[in-house]
């Protein structure tokens, strides 16, 4: 491990024993075993007596610290206040003869602290909304071609060269990728404007997907970290222009063409899961001989089993972002086709929903949840847009699973043997019909 990788994975936190307390920068990739000692020893709290029980970590929320495991897979990040106790003994309380004491404190054990870490995130958040911004205003100004056309793609040139000097030269791999997420939505709006001639999921759509293809593969070229992620942009640019030149250059229904794109998305995202864990190359090589058996088993490189599994996970976030984007981008115009439409809609998000009993990560299933209900919230809007007589009925619908939603999960809540089997159920359904009713869609059924 390099210097400079050593350093980015230090987490800044304060650790207090008793009265005593130390803003540290400590290694967030060692397990939590091998820090407290230095941390006793640090904080005066390690002597004849104490030293043969051990010590333990506890966060300002009350949860222990696991020794085997280490800070960053545990979820501290900057600012966090820990405290150091001897294992197996609860707490001594404090006496206090001075409210402000006491509440000084409470405020350090309870509260984390604002950090310049957050502060320098929170600038990059607004400098990407003011970006999106701005994409938003060039876009509903297209209809100057040129003018927009230009503008974009000086933007969109500026962001990728930032994005490669963060990435490269200052060595922020975040902001560096943010950015570069930012270049390819201006290269999209840029392609948006080469042409103003008819419908925008035309020849407007397939230069915009063009231009994101391009910018998003060479910010993937460029970055050494959120590869996947950049990657992915280029591959839903992709996408986009297959749609736009099925619409404007093979004049196919705009309909059709968003209900095959939809089955297709949603099924590569159910499939393509399992490609990442596989591009990981990890496994056991087990023994096969007799010689194997008895000699001693090959040393674990821990360096590289961690960056492959961490590049597979980022891999599989990256596929779950873009079928997600995709998939909310083609739903609504499905939706508008009719009653196969929504219900091709409907299939698509639930499958998406029920993936997250098969995710373990929280980045996993928050993204798969987020992608669901907001998938499903879309076709059922879109679907009262554009059917105003289906409205009582959508209305019925929502609340009724609404009702559904808080009688399992919030009034109820327990683990269901057969509620689990019926989702497994739903879920193949759901995947096996998404072809058919697409097909049933485009009218080949």
């Amino acid at each position: 491990m390099t210097q400079t990788s050593t350093v980015a994975s230090l987490i800044r936190l304060s650790v207090t024993s008793g009265t005593r307390r130390a803003d540290l920068g400590l290694p967030g990739g060692v397990p939590v075993a091998e820090l407290l000692p230095e941390l006793a020893r640090e904080l005066g709290a390690l002597d004849l007596d104490t030293a043969a029980q051990g010590f333990r970590l506890v966060r300002h929320d009350g949860v222990p610290v696991d020794a085997d495991r280490s800070l960053a897979a545990q979820g501290v990040e900057d600012g966090f206040v820990l405290s150091l106790e001897q294992a197996g003994e609860p707490l001594e309380l404090k006496v206090y003869d001075d409210v402000v004491e006491a509440v000084s404190d409470l405020v350090e054990s309870q509260f984390a602290p604002w950090t310049p870490e957050h502060s320098s995130r929170s600038a990059l958040g607004a400098a990407v909304v003011f970006f999106l911004a701005g994409a938003f205003a060039l876009f509903t100004a297209r209809a100057n071609g040129a003018l927009v056309l230009g503008m974009s793609a000086a933007v969109a040139v500026l962001l990728v060269v930032t994005s490669a000097v963060l990435g490269r030269a200052r060595h922020q791999p975040l902001p560096a990728a943010a950015l570069g997420l930012v270049a390819v939505v201006y290269a999209a709006v840029a392609g948006s404007a080469v042409t103003t001639e008819g419908t925008v999921w035309g020849e407007p759509f397939m230069y915009a997907g063009a231009g994101a293809l391009v910018v998003g593969a060479v910010c993937a070229a460029l970055s050494r970290e959120h590869r996947p992620l950049l990657a992915g942009a280029a591959v839903l640019g992709a996408a986009i222009a297959v749609i736009g030149a099925a619409v404007g250059l093979l004049e196919w229904s705009v309909g059709s063409v968003c209900a095959v794109t939809f089955a297709v998305a949603v099924i590569a995202g159910n499939l393509l899961p399992w490609f990442a864990v596989s591009s990981t190359r990890l496994s056991g090589n087990p023994p096969r001989t007799e010689a194997e058996i008895f000699a001693d088993a090959p040393e674990v490189e821990d360096a590289h089993v961690r960056r492959q599994v961490l590049g597979g996970h980022e891999l599989v976030l990256a596929t779950g972002v873009v079928v997600g984007l995709l998939a909310v981008l083609t739903a609504p115009r499905a939706a508008a086709t009719g009653v196969m439409g929504t219900v091709l809609g409907g299939l698509g998000f639930a499958a998406i929903l029920l993936r997250t009993r098969h995710s373990r990560t929280r980045s996993a299933v928050l993204l798969s949840m987020v992608v669901g209900i907001l998938g499903l919230a879309t076709v059922a809007v879109s679907a009262a847009l554009y059917h105003p007589q289906w409205r009582p009925a959508v209305g019925v619908v929502l609340a009724g699973a609404a009702a559904v939603v808080v009688a399992l999960a919030l009034i109820a809540p327990r683990s269901r043997v057969r509620l689990g089997r019926l989702a497994d159920a739903l879920d193949v359904t759901c995947l096996v019909a998404l072809l058919p009713v697409s097909l049933a869609v485009v009218g080949l059924i």
